[in-house]
């Protein structure tokens, strides 16, 4: 039995070391984003911190991965969460999206934030400072609110 459980270890660690191997495309990152909301949008510093602290890593160009995302199957799931975070949402692309648009991702920014849906629940378990209290919370989707008056002005 002892030889069995040693074979099978092997195999695992086998195919763990086989599938570092495997190609995946990590998805862009580029800190040069003219189109950013930041950069275009009068975002209150401390809105914009909780922004960056706790949306950016998915829903923007700006992604910081971290050591593990170089790890299979790790950077298998991450890599696709980031891709369609992006295709959801895109801060980085923000000075390119309609009136119409803006204010939906606005309306969905702050529901979502105040039900905490957003950020993912296991997040700032691994990101410390994407922690949000319900007072920012509260504070981002007051700004988003108030943001998509401004649009129709």
């Amino acid at each position: 039995m002892d030889k069995l459980r040693k074979w099978i270890l092997y195999a695992i660690l086998g195919i763990f070391l086989l599938i570092q191997f495997y190609p995946v495309k990590q998805p862009e990152v580029t800190y040069d984003n003219p189109y950013d909301l930041i950069k275009n949008v009068n975002v209150p510093d401390d809105i914009a911190l909780k922004l960056r602290n706790t949306c950016y890593d998915c829903h923007s160009n700006e992604t910081a991965y971290p050591w593990y995302s170089n790890i299979a199957p790790v950077k298998w799931l991450l890599y696709d969460h980031v891709e369609e975070a992006r295709e959801e949402l895109n801060f980085s692309l923000w000075n390119k999206m309609n009136k119409e648009d803006k204010a939906d991702i606005l309306d969905d920014l702050a529901s979502e934030v105040l039900e905490k849906e957003m950020p993912l629940k296991f997040y700032p378990y691994l990101h410390s400072k994407a922690k949000l209290t319900d007072t920012d919370r509260q504070k981002i989707a007051d700004w988003a609110e108030s943001y998509m008056e401004e649009l129709y002005e």
